[in-house]
Protein backbone atom coordinates (compact mmCIF):
# COMPACT_ATOMS: atom_id res chain seq x y z
CA UNK A 1 0.00 0.00 0.00
CA UNK A 2 1.37 3.32 -0.99
CA UNK A 3 -0.10 7.03 -0.48
CA UNK A 4 -1.17 8.71 -3.55
CA UNK A 5 -4.02 11.06 -4.77
CA UNK A 6 -6.45 10.19 -7.48
CA UNK A 7 -9.78 12.16 -8.83
CA UNK A 8 -12.30 9.43 -10.30
CA UNK A 9 -15.75 10.62 -11.46
CA UNK A 10 -18.14 8.98 -9.29
CA UNK A 11 -20.26 7.70 -11.62
CA UNK A 12 -18.15 5.47 -12.76
CA UNK A 13 -16.03 4.06 -9.45
CA UNK A 14 -19.88 3.57 -7.95
CA UNK A 15 -21.37 1.74 -11.33
CA UNK A 16 -18.24 -0.38 -11.00
CA UNK A 17 -18.12 -0.87 -7.24
CA UNK A 18 -22.08 -2.45 -7.43
CA UNK A 19 -20.80 -4.81 -10.50
CA UNK A 20 -17.81 -6.09 -9.82
CA UNK A 21 -17.82 -9.75 -8.19
CA UNK A 22 -15.01 -9.46 -5.81
CA UNK A 23 -14.88 -9.02 -2.31
CA UNK A 24 -11.32 -6.60 -2.48
CA UNK A 25 -10.60 -4.82 -4.98
CA UNK A 26 -7.65 -2.57 -6.31
CA UNK A 27 -6.54 0.50 -7.28
CA UNK A 28 -3.36 1.63 -9.07
CA UNK A 29 -2.35 5.26 -10.30
CA UNK A 30 -0.82 3.73 -13.66
CA UNK A 31 -0.26 7.12 -15.55
CA UNK A 32 -0.84 10.73 -14.06
CA UNK A 33 -4.41 10.20 -14.09
CA UNK A 34 -4.91 6.93 -15.33
CA UNK A 35 -6.34 4.81 -12.80
CA UNK A 36 -6.60 0.63 -13.28
CA UNK A 37 -9.20 -1.10 -10.86
CA UNK A 38 -8.82 -4.82 -10.63
CA UNK A 39 -11.11 -7.84 -8.55
CA UNK A 40 -11.77 -10.77 -9.48
CA UNK A 41 -11.80 -11.38 -13.00
CA UNK A 42 -12.55 -7.89 -13.36
CA UNK A 43 -10.25 -5.16 -15.08
CA UNK A 44 -11.10 -1.22 -15.79
CA UNK A 45 -9.33 1.54 -16.59
CA UNK A 46 -10.31 4.99 -15.91
CA UNK A 47 -9.55 8.32 -16.92
CA UNK A 48 -8.85 10.33 -13.74
CA UNK A 49 -8.84 14.15 -13.25
CA UNK A 50 -5.94 16.05 -11.97
CA UNK A 51 -5.82 16.37 -8.74
CA UNK A 52 -5.04 20.14 -8.76
CA UNK A 53 -8.01 20.40 -10.63
CA UNK A 54 -10.29 19.50 -7.55
CA UNK A 55 -11.41 22.21 -5.34
CA UNK A 56 -10.44 22.73 -1.51
CA UNK A 57 -12.33 21.81 0.92
CA UNK A 58 -12.87 22.89 4.44
CA UNK A 59 -14.27 20.70 6.73
CA UNK A 60 -14.24 22.97 9.74
CA UNK A 61 -18.06 22.15 11.77
CA UNK A 62 -20.26 24.52 12.61
CA UNK A 63 -21.07 25.74 16.28
CA UNK A 64 -24.60 24.88 16.56
CA UNK A 65 -24.33 21.10 16.96
CA UNK A 66 -26.99 19.04 18.05
CA UNK A 67 -28.08 14.78 17.80
CA UNK A 68 -31.33 14.13 15.15
CA UNK A 69 -33.08 10.73 15.75
CA UNK A 70 -32.88 9.17 11.97
CA UNK A 71 -36.38 9.08 12.00
CA UNK A 72 -36.93 12.86 12.54
CA UNK A 73 -35.60 12.77 8.83
CA UNK A 74 -37.02 10.30 7.50
CA UNK A 75 -40.20 11.74 8.43
CA UNK A 76 -39.28 15.34 6.69
CA UNK A 77 -37.95 13.49 3.53
CA UNK A 78 -40.98 11.12 3.04
CA UNK A 79 -44.15 13.65 4.05
CA UNK A 80 -42.30 16.77 2.98
CA UNK A 81 -39.51 17.02 0.53
CA UNK A 82 -41.40 16.10 -2.32
CA UNK A 83 -43.28 19.52 -2.54
CA UNK A 84 -40.20 21.25 -3.20
CA UNK A 85 -39.92 22.88 -6.85
CA UNK A 86 -37.84 21.17 -8.99
CA UNK A 87 -37.23 24.57 -11.66
CA UNK A 88 -34.27 26.46 -10.15
CA UNK A 89 -35.85 29.85 -11.11
CA UNK A 90 -36.99 30.21 -7.49
CA UNK A 91 -33.89 28.64 -5.46
CA UNK A 92 -35.70 28.60 -2.03
CA UNK A 93 -38.71 26.78 -3.53
CA UNK A 94 -36.11 23.64 -4.11
CA UNK A 95 -35.13 23.16 -0.50
CA UNK A 96 -37.11 22.01 2.68
CA UNK A 97 -37.19 25.12 5.06
CA UNK A 98 -35.96 24.30 8.92
CA UNK A 99 -37.40 26.49 11.72
CA UNK A 100 -36.37 25.68 15.26
CA UNK A 101 -37.11 27.23 18.39
CA UNK A 102 -39.05 26.53 21.40
CA UNK A 103 -38.26 22.94 21.00
CA UNK A 104 -40.01 22.76 18.34
CA UNK A 105 -39.03 22.08 14.69
CA UNK A 106 -41.18 23.69 11.84
CA UNK A 107 -40.73 22.17 8.93
CA UNK A 108 -41.93 23.40 5.33
CA UNK A 109 -41.61 22.64 1.48
CA UNK A 110 -43.76 24.47 -1.24
CA UNK A 111 -43.66 24.92 -4.86
CA UNK A 112 -46.02 27.61 -5.29
CA UNK A 113 -48.92 25.58 -5.79
CA UNK A 114 -48.72 23.33 -3.02
CA UNK A 115 -47.51 23.26 0.47
CA UNK A 116 -46.69 20.14 2.59
CA UNK A 117 -45.77 21.39 6.39
CA UNK A 118 -44.94 19.51 9.77
CA UNK A 119 -44.28 20.65 13.47
CA UNK A 120 -41.98 17.78 15.27
CA UNK A 121 -41.07 17.89 18.86
CA UNK A 122 -37.42 18.09 19.77
CA UNK A 123 -35.54 17.30 22.87
CA UNK A 124 -33.35 20.46 22.50
CA UNK A 125 -34.44 23.95 22.39
CA UNK A 126 -32.65 24.88 19.44
CA UNK A 127 -32.82 28.11 17.21
CA UNK A 128 -31.94 28.23 13.70
CA UNK A 129 -33.67 29.34 10.54
CA UNK A 130 -32.16 27.47 7.16
CA UNK A 131 -33.34 26.10 4.01
CA UNK A 132 -31.36 22.81 3.19
CA UNK A 133 -31.28 21.60 -0.73
CA UNK A 134 -34.36 19.12 -0.95
CA UNK A 135 -31.49 16.39 -2.86
CA UNK A 136 -28.86 16.80 -0.70
CA UNK A 137 -31.35 15.44 2.29
CA UNK A 138 -33.11 12.89 0.11
CA UNK A 139 -28.92 11.45 -0.27
CA UNK A 140 -28.57 11.82 3.51
CA UNK A 141 -31.18 9.99 3.84
CA UNK A 142 -30.67 6.92 1.97
CA UNK A 143 -27.11 6.76 3.27
CA UNK A 144 -28.83 6.94 6.95
CA UNK A 145 -30.38 3.27 6.52
CA UNK A 146 -29.32 1.11 9.58
CA UNK A 147 -28.68 3.96 11.68
CA UNK A 148 -30.99 5.26 14.91
CA UNK A 149 -28.98 8.77 15.37
CA UNK A 150 -26.85 11.24 12.81
CA UNK A 151 -25.32 14.17 14.37
CA UNK A 152 -25.97 17.80 12.84
CA UNK A 153 -23.58 20.40 12.42
CA UNK A 154 -24.93 23.90 11.60
CA UNK A 155 -23.46 27.30 10.66
CA UNK A 156 -24.31 30.21 8.59
CA UNK A 157 -23.46 28.69 4.92
CA UNK A 158 -24.21 24.61 5.39
CA UNK A 159 -25.02 21.91 7.26
CA UNK A 160 -23.06 18.72 7.81
CA UNK A 161 -24.49 15.31 9.02
CA UNK A 162 -22.09 13.07 10.86
CA UNK A 163 -22.36 9.17 11.59
CA UNK A 164 -19.38 6.41 11.87
CA UNK A 165 -16.64 7.45 9.73
CA UNK A 166 -18.88 10.02 7.40
CA UNK A 167 -19.76 13.36 6.54
CA UNK A 168 -22.16 14.32 4.58
CA UNK A 169 -21.98 18.45 3.82
CA UNK A 170 -24.29 20.53 1.95
CA UNK A 171 -24.12 24.80 1.22
CA UNK A 172 -27.46 25.97 2.51
CA UNK A 173 -29.65 27.67 0.03
CA UNK A 174 -29.08 31.45 0.77
CA UNK A 175 -32.60 32.90 -0.78
CA UNK A 176 -34.77 33.76 2.31
CA UNK A 177 -37.83 31.26 2.35
CA UNK A 178 -41.23 32.57 1.94
CA UNK A 179 -43.65 33.00 5.14
CA UNK A 180 -46.12 29.95 4.22
CA UNK A 181 -47.79 30.41 7.79
CA UNK A 182 -50.01 33.15 6.00
CA UNK A 183 -51.45 30.54 3.34
CA UNK A 184 -52.85 27.97 6.08
CA UNK A 185 -56.60 29.13 7.09
CA UNK A 186 -57.66 28.74 11.00
CA UNK A 187 -61.17 27.97 10.21
CA UNK A 188 -63.07 26.33 7.34
CA UNK A 189 -66.41 26.52 5.81
CA UNK A 190 -66.29 22.92 5.09
CA UNK A 191 -64.64 19.86 6.40
CA UNK A 192 -64.81 16.26 4.98
CA UNK A 193 -63.42 12.88 6.54
CA UNK A 194 -62.84 10.23 4.01
CA UNK A 195 -60.99 6.47 3.85
CA UNK A 196 -57.58 7.51 2.54
CA UNK A 197 -57.81 4.23 0.58
CA UNK A 198 -60.51 4.50 -1.17
CA UNK A 199 -59.99 8.25 -2.43
CA UNK A 200 -56.29 7.24 -4.03
CA UNK A 201 -57.86 4.10 -5.40
CA UNK A 202 -60.67 6.74 -7.09
CA UNK A 203 -57.95 9.50 -8.17
CA UNK A 204 -55.39 6.32 -9.85
CA UNK A 205 -58.43 5.00 -11.94
CA UNK A 206 -58.59 8.33 -13.29
CA UNK A 207 -54.88 9.31 -13.92
CA UNK A 208 -54.78 8.65 -17.70
CA UNK A 209 -57.57 11.13 -18.32
CA UNK A 210 -55.11 14.24 -18.87
CA UNK A 211 -55.60 17.56 -20.72
CA UNK A 212 -52.18 19.00 -21.38
CA UNK A 213 -50.25 16.55 -19.78
CA UNK A 214 -51.82 17.26 -16.34
CA UNK A 215 -55.01 14.94 -14.53
CA UNK A 216 -57.19 17.13 -12.82
CA UNK A 217 -60.01 15.65 -11.18
CA UNK A 218 -62.98 17.02 -10.24
CA UNK A 219 -64.75 16.50 -6.92
CA UNK A 220 -68.71 16.72 -5.89
CA UNK A 221 -68.89 16.67 -1.83
CA UNK A 222 -72.16 15.87 0.00
CA UNK A 223 -73.46 14.47 3.04
CA UNK A 224 -73.27 11.14 1.79
CA UNK A 225 -70.60 11.21 -1.24
CA UNK A 226 -68.23 12.11 -3.19
CA UNK A 227 -67.57 11.56 -7.11
CA UNK A 228 -64.66 12.09 -8.55
CA UNK A 229 -64.47 13.17 -12.53
CA UNK A 230 -62.11 13.23 -15.25
CA UNK A 231 -62.68 14.47 -18.49
CA UNK A 232 -60.29 15.14 -22.14
CA UNK A 233 -61.38 16.21 -24.86
CA UNK A 234 -58.38 13.92 -26.49
CA UNK A 235 -58.53 10.73 -24.42
CA UNK A 236 -62.37 10.85 -23.32
CA UNK A 237 -64.17 10.65 -19.07
CA UNK A 238 -64.33 8.71 -16.20
CA UNK A 239 -66.58 8.66 -13.03
CA UNK A 240 -66.33 6.89 -9.46
CA UNK A 241 -67.71 7.91 -6.49
CA UNK A 242 -66.53 6.92 -2.37
CA UNK A 243 -68.12 7.10 0.70
CA UNK A 244 -68.59 9.80 3.33
CA UNK A 245 -67.50 8.59 6.66
CA UNK A 246 -68.42 12.35 7.73
CA UNK A 247 -68.80 15.77 6.28
CA UNK A 248 -69.90 18.97 7.64
CA UNK A 249 -70.85 22.53 5.53
CA UNK A 250 -72.65 23.18 2.35
CA UNK A 251 -72.48 20.44 -0.72
CA UNK A 252 -69.46 21.52 -2.18
CA UNK A 253 -67.73 21.06 -6.00
CA UNK A 254 -63.92 22.10 -6.42
CA UNK A 255 -61.45 20.81 -8.99
CA UNK A 256 -57.72 20.05 -8.24
CA UNK A 257 -54.86 17.84 -9.87
CA UNK A 258 -55.21 14.63 -9.57
CA UNK A 259 -50.89 14.03 -8.67
CA UNK A 260 -51.26 16.82 -5.79
CA UNK A 261 -54.27 15.38 -4.48
CA UNK A 262 -52.62 11.57 -4.57
CA UNK A 263 -49.32 12.82 -3.34
CA UNK A 264 -50.32 14.47 -0.62
CA UNK A 265 -53.02 11.97 0.83
CA UNK A 266 -50.24 9.55 0.58
CA UNK A 267 -47.81 11.60 2.68
CA UNK A 268 -50.52 11.80 5.46
CA UNK A 269 -49.86 7.93 6.09
CA UNK A 270 -53.03 7.24 7.36
CA UNK A 271 -56.57 4.95 7.30
CA UNK A 272 -58.74 8.25 7.29
CA UNK A 273 -58.13 11.78 5.55
CA UNK A 274 -59.65 14.91 6.43
CA UNK A 275 -59.84 17.64 3.39
CA UNK A 276 -60.93 21.13 4.56
CA UNK A 277 -62.05 23.52 2.57
CA UNK A 278 -63.03 27.55 2.21
CA UNK A 279 -65.78 27.16 -0.93
CA UNK A 280 -64.22 26.31 -4.73
CA UNK A 281 -61.35 28.68 -4.89
CA UNK A 282 -59.44 28.68 -1.97
CA UNK A 283 -56.68 26.16 -1.33
CA UNK A 284 -57.53 22.49 0.31
CA UNK A 285 -55.80 21.66 3.84
CA UNK A 286 -55.29 17.34 3.66
CA UNK A 287 -54.56 16.63 7.77
CA UNK A 288 -55.47 13.39 9.61
CA UNK A 289 -58.76 13.38 11.47
CA UNK A 290 -57.19 13.91 14.95
CA UNK A 291 -53.69 15.94 14.22
CA UNK A 292 -52.89 18.57 12.78
CA UNK A 293 -48.94 18.55 13.19
CA UNK A 294 -48.72 17.32 9.72
CA UNK A 295 -50.49 19.23 7.19
CA UNK A 296 -50.87 18.96 3.33
CA UNK A 297 -52.22 22.09 1.18
CA UNK A 298 -52.51 22.26 -2.42
CA UNK A 299 -54.41 24.72 -4.38
CA UNK A 300 -57.29 24.15 -6.11
CA UNK A 301 -58.14 24.77 -10.36
CA UNK A 302 -60.49 26.70 -11.81
CA UNK A 303 -62.50 24.25 -14.15
CA UNK A 304 -64.94 25.02 -16.76
CA UNK A 305 -67.80 22.96 -17.29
Amino acid sequence: FEKGLCVIDARYILEIARKISADIISLEIMDGTLVMIEGGTSKFKLNGIPVENYPEISFALGQKRFNFKTKILSDIVEQIAFACSDKETRPALTGVNLAAHDKKLHVNATDSYRLASKLIDLDEDLNFNITVPSKHLMEVHRSLSGHDNVDVAIDNQKIAFLFDNTVIETRLIEDAYPDTSRLIPQSFSQTLEVSAKDLLSAIDRSSFIKSDGKNVVKMAIDKDEVTITSSSQEIGSSYDSIKVINFSGEPLKISCSGKYLSDAIKAIRNDRVRLSFNGELKPIIITKPDDNTLLQLISPVRSYN
